[in-house]
């Protein structure tokens, strides 16, 4: 299960990856791209980028441009159903919401005839 920072880096590398065999990606960028609700660090990006590649997600060879750390990624089989997964995932939380919202109700409904027979 991947964690919040995970499943946001993933997002975007996913999104830079989607069309291509790879891609090259700086650690500024994946920092950029969660700026606004997340902020991180360089090492907290490559603790990211290396659970990504333990969990099967991507590929990763480490590179240097101008002296800049550059991250040349591609997705692994696990990655490109990356997008599946999360739509899977969306689906079972909202069955799950249904369902315990259908058994609320039936519980409700219980109740009020329980207390309709026995008038207490």
């Amino acid at each position: 299960m991947l964690s919040r920072n995970e499943k946001k880096a993933m997002d975007y590398i996913f999104e830079k990856c989607i069309d291509k065999q790879s891609t090259l990606i700086s650690p500024k960028e994946i920092i950029d791209s969660l700026a606004p609700k997340i902020t991180i660090t360089e090492e907290d990006v490559d603790k990211i980028i290396n659970n990504l590649m333990l969990d099967n997600y991507i590929d990763v060879v480490n590179s240097d441009k101008n002296g800049e750390l550059i991250y040349c990624v591609s997705l692994k089989t696990k990655g490109e159903g990356y997008l599946r997964e999360k739509q899977q995932r969306k689906k079972t939380t909202y069955l799950i919401l249904g369902r315990t919202v259908v058994l609320a109700i039936i519980s409700f409904v219980v109740t009020l005839i329980l207390k309709a027979i026995f008038k207490f």
